[in-house]
């Protein structure tokens, strides 16, 4: 499955949380037949004087310009630092905006930010809850980074749940899961009321991916009326599933028309020890 050659886009803050998400986005880059470019994205705040060295855009500029020279050609990659535009709401708002202006095919962004790990993991920071919350391109949350080595590499765990969504995300997971190394687990956790549909989605899985040579297998969790929580059980009792991949929305929303965050997507945001790929 193609990417249509889009770019990969790091927003960051010059906090660990963002340099951590800009490793992540080097090691999907190291295949450029997937990405054209990655996008290093940084908007400042001229009323932020406070800000320590490490935090300044020019300290910020310089340290991602080492990085990026020292592993690509200029051709590969871009630096887009802004100034907060006057009228912009906000920081984050403007960081949307790039990225749907530059072609970009995933926005990656740390979980935290300058003020590090909330004592409640389960509290998003601002820039986490902005993006996912109104991202009109698919986001990759990064709590952990994630390599692929000379055996492994990396294990996707896909929700799920009949709905445009989440086969809109399965075809997400297969996009990325380009290396012979990598796998795919496509779990369906259904409530009592939906347990049902199991086969027909198993069959629709199972025709879909006849279509890619991937390593992925199929899953059906006992039903539940709080299937979400099995999900989480099952990726945060797990030691390889590296990244969960969802929608931003799920069945509820798509039988009811409308577009709101689902309740099961921020509960895998919030609770699922794995890095986030959400598709909205």
């Amino acid at each position: 499955m193609e990417l249509n050659k889009s770019n990969i886009m790091v927003a960051t803050d010059g906090s660990q949380a963002s340099k951590q998400a800009f490793f992540q986005a080097v090691e999907f880059f190291e295949y450029k037949n997937i990405f054209n470019q990655i996008i290093v994205a940084h908007v400042s705040d001229q009323q932020k004087t406070y800000l320590p060295f490490e935090f300044q855009s020019t300290t910020i500029y310089e340290d991602y310009k080492i990085e990026l020279l020292s592993r690509y050609p200029e051709a590969n990659y871009q630096l887009v630092f802004q100034e907060k535009a006057q009228g912009q709401e906000n920081i984050r708002n403007q960081i949307l905006t790039i990225a749907g202006d530059l072609n970009v095919g995933y926005l990656i962004v740390g979980f935290n930010g300058r003020k590090g790990l909330k004592q409640d993991v389960t509290l998003l920071g601002q820039t986490v809850r902005n993006s996912v919350y109104n991202s009109k391109v698919p986001l990759i949350a990064v709590k952990k980074l994630y390599k692929r080595d000379e055996t492994n590499g990396f294990k996707f765990v896909v929700c799920i749940d009949g709905s445009k969504k989440s086969y809109k995300s399965l075809e997400s997971a297969v996009a990325l899961s380009f290396d012979e190394r990598d796998s795919l687990l496509i779990c369906f956790a259904p409530t009592p009321d939906r347990e049902a549909f199991g086969t027909t989605i198993k069959t629709k899985v199972e025709e879909f991916m006849t279509k890619y040579q991937r390593k992925w297998q199929y899953k059906q969790l006992d039903s539940s009326y709080r299937a979400i929580e099995n999900v989480i059980e099952m990726i945060n009792n797990s030691d390889d599933l590296d990244f969960v991949v969802f929608g931003s929305n799920g069945y509820r929303a798509q039988l009811e028309n409308k577009t709101f965050f689902g309740s099961t997507a921020d509960e895998l945001l919030k609770k699922a020890k794995a890095n986030i790929i959400m598709v909205p």
